[in-house]
């Protein structure tokens, strides 16, 4: 599997829900990576290793959101074989490094070695340290955040941004303040040379996201596209 270029406008997919068909059926689809949600989604512990297996089989990258910035978390994840995690509600410079300290062995970082997936797949040898941009306060820090050694990419929550700044979810697609966040954001990873992802709700975000100088995009979960077609059916069938 050719290592993930976050720079290169990719968009990816998101799993919300269980299940390794699930995850291939997705993964087939040609996606550029696929994103297992364990903060926001259904997927625990026991349901990633399945998964990531079914992912590889497509070829398909596979990057955890893990529940939080804690080392047994991330270490959890990538001993299952992940490409990479993406680190939520990161607000300062100090807590992106102990996001990426947590992704790499000693003497480079402080990840705890044990070899389960390790000792028997073809795993990435260094997995993609990203970390989430999600708050006001975080934008502020932008900046310092993007400047922390190790870091590969910086992605924007941007419901979770919507709400820190007091605006209602459809600013994301309009809103002059909104977009004016977004690009503070893709400047600070532009001067250092980091790929600036951010969650879209469609196509049109990507699109709109695009324009504004993001590199990789993550579309909709399989949850929200599973449901938006069987109510669009529905509505058909009546």
């Amino acid at each position: 599997m050719d290592p993930l270029d976050l720079a290169s406008d990719v968009v990816g997919g998101w799993l919300q829900l269980p299940g390794a068909a699930t995850a291939e059926l997705m993964g087939s689809a040609g996606f550029g990576f696929m994103c297992l949600d364990q903060q926001h989604g259904l997927i625990g512990d026991d349901a990633v290793l399945p998964m990531m297996q079914a992912l590889a089989a497509t070829g398909t990258p596979a990057i955890v959101r893990v529940p939080a910035n804690e080392h047994a978390a991330i270490g959890r994840a990538l001993d299952r074989g992940a490409a990479g995690v993406i680190v939520p509600l990161v607000g300062n410079a100090e807590e992106a490094a102990h996001a990426v300290a947590a992704c790499h062995h000693p003497p480079r970082g402080s990840r705890s070695y044990g070899p389960t997936r390790l000792a028997w797949a073809p795993l990435p040898a260094a997995p993609l340290s990203i970390v989430m941009i999600e708050t006001l306060e975080a934008v502020e820090r932008a900046p310092a955040i993007a400047a922390v050694d190790g870091l590969d990419a910086v992605f924007v929550g941007p419901s979770d941004l919507s709400l820190s700044a007091g605006l209602p979810f459809s600013a994301q697609l309009d809103d002059a303040t909104f977009a004016d966040l977004l690009r503070r954001v893709v400047k600070s990873c532009r001067a250092h040379g980091l790929p600036a992802g951010i969650y879209c709700a469609s196509p049109a975000h990507v699109h709109r996201f695009r324009e504004l100088g993001f590199t990789f995009f993550a579309l909709m979960s399989e949850a929200a596209l599973l449901r938006a077609a069987a109510v669009q059916k529905l509505a058909e069938s009546r």
